[in-house]
């Protein structure tokens, strides 16, 4: 598996040796010369794994001087970001008059020293990626965040599969977690009316997804929206994916009058791979000359 990892830093064009020897360890680095211009790329794209942190950064796009700032206010966002996500950081810095400063160690922890720890921190990104559970669940089901990575799916949707995952490999089957397999079920019929244009507007009332509408319209029937307007797909779906999605909507609905503690092991299981099943599908789907432009 390879990791995405964001690194802010001002000279970075100056280290084409870090961005090309990470390459070898499996880490792909995407630079940013701010800290403004690094955290609007993290807060649009949520397919880093990582980020890279230099001590000495323009904190914004059109400054010309650069220190501390930067990194304070990079730190501080990542902080207040992991308090519902996962994003370890890593500071990586060339300035001897920071690393030997005993009150920069006090303030930001640990840090590695540009050409003399490079290789530490490529193998300390690597071990925090094995720890986390998203890393794992990538190993376990590296087709099902295809659609993810392609930007089909948005953060909400990929941890509501975290949870799934999670669930599963807990055995833990109480019908609460049907729930989540809903709402994932939800975001699939969104990123297929948004990013991708698949599904009519019309499905949809203050961004929440009219769920028979959509399963019919994906079945190639002919659909009619509250207005009396008729759909009906035009792209080719195959039976197997059809029923899946016609499946995973009447099961995870079924049991919404039940306590939320009861366990629904099969109903849960079955949702489970069937879910992995569709996210399997959908990349292949979009990569429709009619779709692929839109993520």
């Amino acid at each position: 598996m390879r990791y995405n990892i964001l690194w802010i830093d001002d000279e970075y064009k100056k280290q084409d040796d870090v961005i090309g020897d990470a390459e070898q360890d499996g880490i792909d680095i995407f630079p940013f010369e701010s800290h403004e211009e690094g955290i609007d790329e993290l807060k649009k794209n949520p397919i880093y794994h990582a980020v890279i942190l230099d001590a000495k950064v323009k904190e914004k796009k059109d400054d010309t001087v650069t220190n501390l700032n930067g990194l304070r206010a990079s730190r501080d966002f990542l902080i207040e970001f992991n308090k519902e996500n996962y994003l370890p950081y890593f500071i990586f810095t060339g300035q001897p008059d920071y690393t030997e400063n005993e009150m920069f160690q006090q303030s930001f922890g640990k840090f590695y020293t540009k050409g003399i720890d490079n290789e530490i921190l490529f193998q300390d990104i690597i071990k925090s990626q094995e720890e986390r559970q998203e890393s794992q669940a990538r190993n376990d089901f590296p087709n099902s965040f295809k659609a993810f990575d392609l930007g089909i799916f948005g953060t909400t949707d990929k941890n509501n599969l975290l949870e799934i995952i999670n669930c599963f490999n807990e055995k833990d089957y109480r019908k609460k977690n049907i729930n989540t397999q809903r709402d994932l079920l939800e975001g699939i019929f969104i990123g297929l009316n948004s990013p991708v244009p698949c599904i009519p507007n019309s499905f949809f009332n203050k961004g929440k997804p009219n769920q028979e509408w959509c399963v019919r319209y994906l079945e190639d029937r002919p659909t009619r929206d509250g207005n009396g307007e008729e759909f009906r797909i035009d792209k080719n779906i195959p039976q197997d994916i059809k029923s899946a999605i016609r499946k995973l909507k009447e099961s995870t609905n079924q049991y919404s009058h039940l306590n939320d503690e009861i366990e629904v092991k099969l109903p849960f299981l079955s949702n489970f791979y069937l879910i992995h099943e569709v996210l399997c599908w959908i990349p292949e789907f979009c990569n429709d000359p009619d779709y692929r432009n839109y993520f």
